[in-house]
């Protein structure tokens, strides 16, 4: 047993990860020589200091007050965070904060444990970027199909964003469903050019070829986690907040939240743009047509959110930016 205290310090010396131990007032005592390698620091540099002294602008003060919220309530917190090495560059750890307590449950001190995933994070978003550009590339392929431009998905994405936003989702989840927004029609691809591009209402027979194109949809985006919203969009953006929508008749709370905001954006971008059977409606009737259909076609407080968006000029601001395209296919005939 005598042993131990030597077999540990040898441990924690020749350890792969960064080790740090600080007192109870968060001083830092320890440091090991990972954790030398990792950040540039030398363990007389930093001991005698507080841990900030990694800090990077990526990580916000209240950052730091939520993780030592979380130690000091349970007694441990585990994620990601970029602190900054000594020459200045970031970097992203996963780690795990600590605190070590006596037999007795007194507090002796806290320990960090950081490992080095800059690469895989790096990894990660050249895969998020390469699905991103084969959700463009396939949303791209559907608009010419039907004879739009880029356009219609640009603004959808946009109101999409801007809604998500406003209903208090986070940035990230926001994009996500922006990005995804784009893919809400690539089940049309499997829609025949003579029903797609009827100048005019569909027969029976036709719309009921078109109300496949959800279901399409999903087959298209299959099973890949990557694509998961973007199928929850295609599926369900033609169900509406009363149930008379389809392809399955999905009401309220049952139509994902996603599907319920790009519902919104879509409509009102068809309402606005020109088509072969019309002319783009006014914005303020486009408007009050979406404030008319909450609670029907809508989920009031997605409308709720877009009307605050067209007081504020938001609405009219991405119409500015991505003017109206020339043609449109024969789903929007039916309004």
């Amino acid at each position: 047993m005598t042993v131990l205290p030597e077999v540990s310090r040898f441990a924690l010396e020749h350890a792969a990860d960064a080790v740090m131990i600080t007192d109870t007032d968060s001083v830092i005592r320890y440091v090991n020589a990972a954790f030398t390698r990792l950040t540039g620091y030398e363990a007389d540099e930093v001991i005698g200091r507080k841990p900030k002294i990694q800090g990077s602008s990526a990580t916000t003060p209240e950052d730091y007050r939520r993780i030592w919220s979380a130690v000091l309530e349970r007694g441990w917190w585990r994620g990601e965070i970029v602190n900054r090495r000594k020459s200045g560059e970031e970097w992203t750890a996963a780690l795990s904060i600590s605190r070590v307590i006596d037999a007795d449950g007194g507090l002796l001190a806290y320990v960090g444990i950081a490992t080095d995933i800059s690469e895989v994070k790096r990894l990660q978003e050249r895969l998020r970027e390469a699905g991103l550009e084969a959700i463009h590339m396939l949303a791209v392929a559907c608009e010419a199909k039907d004879k739009t431009t880029g356009n219609h998905i640009a603004r959808v994405r946009h109101y999409a964003w801007h809604l998500a936003r406003e209903l208090g989702i986070d940035e990230a989840q926001a994009e996500e469903i922006a990005y995804s927004s784009i893919m809400h029609d690539v089940g049309k691809l499997h829609v025949p050019d003579a029903v797609l591009m009827k100048p005019g209402p569909l027969a029976d027979d036709e719309w009921k070829i078109m109300r496949e194109h959800p279901r399409d949809g999903m087959v298209i985006l299959r099973k890949h986690p990557f694509y998961q919203l973007a199928r929850e969009i295609s599926e369900n953006h033609h169900e509406r907040w009363d149930g008379t929508g389809y392809p399955r008749g999905r009401r309220g709370g049952e139509i994902p939240v996603a599907a319920r905001i790009v519902s919104v954006a879509d409509v009102f971008d068809a309402l606005t743009t020109r088509r072969p059977y019309k002319k783009p409606w006014p914005v303020d009737e486009a408007i009050a047509e979406v404030k008319g259909l909450s609670g029907r076609a809508f989920d009031p407080d997605i409308v709720t959110a877009f009307l605050n968006l067209a007081k504020r000029g938001v609405v009219a601001g991405v119409l500015d930016q991505f003017p109206p395209d020339e043609a449109g296919d024969a789903e929007d005939a039916a309004g």
